[in-house]
C-alpha cells in the first residue's frame, strides 16, 4: 500500500482516528490504483495541452505525486505513454467489442463504434497527440499493434458471423480493415465537426459498405 496526503480523510480508523491531528492526514491507495491514478493523469494532461504537454512535472501535478513515485510506478516516460494509450484502447474496445464474448453482432458493433460517448473533443485531442507519436515510439508502436490486432480480431469475427447468416463468401480480414478505416475516418469527422456529419449519416455510411459484400442485415 502507498500513502499520498488527503483532503481530511484517514485511510484507518485506529483508536486516535477522532483525536485532533498537527500534521497531514493520509489516504492508503493500492498499487494499482495509483498506477491508475498516473495514467489518468497523464491522460489528461495529453487531453489538454497535448504531446508536449505530457511531462513529468506537469504529470506530477496533475496527480499530485512526487517524480519518484512515478518512476516507482513506471520504468520510463514513454512506458507511461505507452500505458496511457493502451488504457485509451481499452475503452473504446469495451464500449465497442467486448474481449471474452461470442462473435459481436455486426449491427450492435457499428452502433458501438459511432457511439455519441465516443465522440468528444478531449478525446479528439488526446487520439491526435497519440497517433502522432506511434510511427516514432516503439514503445506505443508496440502497445498499438497489440490493440488494433485486437479490434481487428474482433470486427472479422462480427462480419464472419454475419457472413454465415447470410450465405456469403467474404475475404473478412480485408473488409475489416476497409471497416476499420472508414470508421476512424467518420469519428474524426464527426469530433471535427458534428454538425457536418450526423450519427445517422455515419451509420449509413457503414451499413452501405458492409451490405455491398454481405447484403442487407437487421439495424
Amino acid at each position: 500500500m502507498e500513502a499520498d496526503a488527503a483532503d481530511g480523510r484517514d485511510a484507518a480508523n485506529g483508536p486516535d482516528a477522532g483525536a485532533p491531528r498537527s500534521g497531514p492526514r493520509f489516504r492508503r491507495y493500492t498499487r494499482d490504483q495509483r498506477r491508475a491514478m498516473l495514467i489518468e493523469a497523464g491522460l489528461a494532461c495529453i487531453a489538454q495541452g497535448g504531446i508536449a504537454a505530457f511531462t513529468v512535472d506537469r504529470i506530477c501535478r496533475e496527480a499530485k505525486a512526487s517524480r519518484g513515485l512515478i518512476a516507482h510506478h513506471f520504468r520510463s516516460k514513454d512506458e507511461l505513454l505507452a500505458a496511457v494509450y493502451a488504457t485509451m484502447y481499452d475503452r473504446m474496445l469495451g464500449a465497442a467489442a467486448p474481449m471474452g464474448e461470442g462473435a459481436p453482432d455486426l449491427a450492435d458493433l457499428v452502433e458501438a463504434v459511432l457511439s455519441d460517448d465516443l465522440i468528444d473533443r478531449e478525446s479528439l485531442n488526446a487520439w491526435l497527440a497519440l497517433w502522432g507519436e506511434v510511427a516514432n515510439n516503439p514503445a506505443l508502436q508496440a502497445e498499438h499493434r497489440r490493440h488494433y490486432d485486437l479490434y481487428a480480431g474482433r470486427v472479422v469475427e462480427a462480419i464472419r458471423r454475419q457472413a454465415r447468416i447470410a450465405g456469403r463468401d467474404v475475404d473478412a480480414g480485408s473488409l475489416a480493415v476497409m471497416f476499420i478505416s472508414l470508421v476512424d475516418g467518420l469519428w474524426l469527422e464527426r469530433c471535427i465537426d458534428p454538425a457536418r456529419l450526423s450519427g445517422t449519416a455515419a451509420r449509413r455510411a457503414c451499413h452501405g459498405l458492409l451490405e455491398a459484400f454481405l447484403g442487407p442485415f437487421p439495424r
